[in-house]
């Protein structure tokens, strides 16, 4: 009788205690299904777009996790220590990830520095949106991805961006760095535009560089003659905006760095703009040759391998006419050359005749001009 009363009650008590354990674990696992369930709902997926603040909020990867198949990552976020220690722990967590899309909004008391460090990354496109000038220009950017093929980076301000793993494969690079208003108005110093040659030298690699007004206009600033300026071994088409304060300045450099360049489109910025800066006061007059200054010597790429010019926008001036006619004068490759003029220009130093009447190195060359 005793022996059984003591089972029953042992029984009882053990029949507590697994119900017990049983709810405790339920509600463990609930908790944690719970946490979690953004990473089990995409944790196979091989494309994965976030794009709200919430996302960022409730979405928790556990210690382990992995998302072993995803390839394609499309991000929308702003800068901030929670959304960067999340991003870097999302990174570490996608083997095979090969194309990253991140439209990032920069938050002014962030100031520390972001890593991509994804081995396996072929395309990155990065774009900085920016209320104010000041809110990116103490941003660092550090990338490790040293498989890229493909690299675009847009933002307003100056951050900077240090390339380490220089990328051997590179295809195409776009430089969209910095306002040109910016650096004529002198709201930035050359210790801040130097910025942009370091991301420069950082694809020296590219095959396809496109680097449009605001780039070039803080590398013209930055750059004197007699600085290093780096080589581009293997570039082949050249997009360069012409700004409207330095000018050409930096075309003999790419010209005579670049010994394979075949395609070259020179875009002006245009003239109003120069010309309502002038009205204002923001800045003196550009000098007659706008920066440019021919070769010493005639470039590799222009006796051996270029075979097409662009150049939009003119504005009719005269150092324009000296760009032209030294690029015909020399241009022993070139198959083709198309020239059009601004519809606005105020300028009419010189017109389509003159173009026309230039010495050409190429007999079979074709011109196309157009207003």
């Amino acid at each position: 009788m005793v022996m059984a009363t003591r089972r029953k009650k042992y029984w009882k008590r053990n029949t507590y205690y697994f119900r017990y354990r049983r709810r405790l674990i339920l509600e463990m696992y609930r908790k944690y299904s719970q946490r979690y369930k953004d990473y089990f709902r995409y944790q196979l997926r091989k494309t994965l777009h976030l794009g709200t603040r919430n996302d960022f909020i409730r979405f928790h990867i556990p210690s382990y996790g992995r998302f072993p198949n995803l390839k394609v990552l499309n991000l929308k976020l702003h800068l901030t220590l929670p959304t960067c220690v999340f991003l870097n722990r999302l990174f570490r967590s996608c083997p095979l990830l090969e194309d990253l899309y991140m439209d990032s909004t920069c938050v002014d008391n962030f100031d520390q520095t972001f890593r991509f460090c994804i081995p396996t990354l072929r395309l990155l496109q990065l774009k900085l949106n920016a209320d104010e000038f000041h809110s990116c220009r103490h941003k660092e950017f550090i990338f490790n991805t040293p498989n890229l093929v493909s690299l675009s980076i847009t933002g307003p301000s100056l951050s900077c961006f240090r390339i380490h793993d220089i990328p051997s494969n590179l295809i195409q690079a776009n430089l969209s760095i910095g306002k040109s208003s910016y650096v004529h108005d002198f709201q930035v110093s050359k210790d801040e535009a130097s910025r942009v040659m370091e991301a420069l030298k950082g694809v020296r690699n590219a095959v396809d560089l496109t680097l449009p007004f605001g780039t070039t206009s803080a590398l013209s600033y930055c750059f004197d003659d007699g600085d290093d300026f780096p080589t581009f071994p293997y570039l082949r088409d050249l997009q360069l905006g012409i700004d409207y304060y330095f000018g050409w300045k930096l075309l003999p450099y790419f010209l005579e760095n670049s010994p394979l360049l075949r395609w070259i489109s020179l875009n002006r910025e245009s003239e109003s703009k120069y010309t309502t800066a002038m009205a204002e006061g923001k800045h003196k007059e550009a000098d007659d040759t706008y920066g440019w200054k021919p070769p010493k010597q005639v470039p590799e790429c222009l006796m051996d391998k270029l075979k097409e010019i662009e150049v939009r926008n003119l504005w009719r001036r005269k150092a324009e006419g000296e760009v032209v006619k030294y690029l015909l004068e020399n241009g022993k490759t070139l198959a083709k050359m198309k020239i059009s003029f601004e519809e606005d220009g105020i300028s009419d130093e010189i017109d389509e005749d003159t173009i026309e009447n230039f010495p050409r190195a190429s007999e079979s060359m074709i011109l196309k001009i157009s207003d």
